[in-house]
């Protein structure tokens, strides 16, 4: 870089908002070692990129809003990347059980992935992943009624809740805002939150699935620590780095097969 990007925090936060683009994430302390600059400089940029829309604050740094945006748009973001995780998750399913599937693109995936022939109860508080399920011959299908997110596609609240107490789920598929090796699973909003915390309670086993974007992020309320997942699935090029610290906290590590 010819010109000191302390000197031009507009072309600094130009580059930010490229490594969002690409990365989906980033990390005030390396950004402001990659700068030179000192990480209160760069917090005051994730700060201004976050007023305009361009990302969302989180514990260390920002991740894209495409991360946590609308489920339509979460939805066509790497569509490639969560078909894998989609096919790695849902082969943790076996014939017979009851399982959960929370609402997510990357979940999603996970259900369009589920083999056919399979018989299987599957519960969601995700519309579009209901209407998915039911083009399996062989699964029933159960939606949780309620008060629905835009946002999230899925219900969640009070009676959402409510009905979790009537089922007891072999599997849950959790979705994830952020996931952090010493904070765990963490969610943008306290309701949704509440909810996922109330779909753990009542699962024999819990699955989360994540891109590389959510490795080593912190969201602001807390749903369920490390030791509460009992499969972490990632992509086959998750950074050893970042899944080193997860190794030995969650159960078990699956990684998706690239390209699958």
């Amino acid at each position: 870089m010819s010109a000191n990007p302390e000197a031009f925090p507009s072309e600094r936060q130009r580059l930010i908002t490229e490594r969002l683009a690409m990365h989906g994430r980033v990390i005030a302390a390396d950004l402001a070692a990659e700068f030179k600059v000192s990480e209160h400089s760069i917090r005051r940029d994730l700060g201004a990129l976050a007023a305009s829309g361009v990302c969302k604050r989180v514990y260390g740094g920002a991740i894209s809003l495409a991360s946590d945006g609308p489920i339509s748009a979460r939805i066509e973001h790497e569509p490639q990347r969560k078909r894998t995780l989609g096919v790695a998750g849902a082969g943790l399913i076996s014939a017979g059980q009851h399982v959960f599937i929370d609402g997510g693109s990357t979940n999603l995936a996970i259900a369009r992935a589920i083999d056919p022939q399979m018989t299987l109860t599957v519960t969601t508080n995700a519309p579009v992943i209901a209407v998915e399920l039911m083009k399996l011959p062989c699964v029933e299908v159960i939606l949780l009624g309620g008060r629905l997110s835009p946002v999230a596609g899925s219900t969640y609240g009070h009676t959402t809740i409510q009905q979790l107490t009537h089922f007891n789920f072999d599997l849950c598929f959790l979705g994830a805002c952020a996931l952090d090796a010493m904070k765990g699973v963490t969610a943008f909003d306290l309701d949704v939150a509440e909810f996922k915390r109330a779909v753990v309670a009542r699962s024999g086993q819990v699955v989360v699935a994540v891109i590389n974007e959510k490795l080593a992020s912190i969201a602001h309320y807390q749903v369920a620590s490390c030791e509460d997942v009992g499969a972490l699935v990632v992509e086959h090029d998750a950074p050893e780095d970042r899944l080193e610290l997860f190794r030995g906290k969650v159960a078990q590590l699956v990684k998706a097969q690239a390209g699958h």
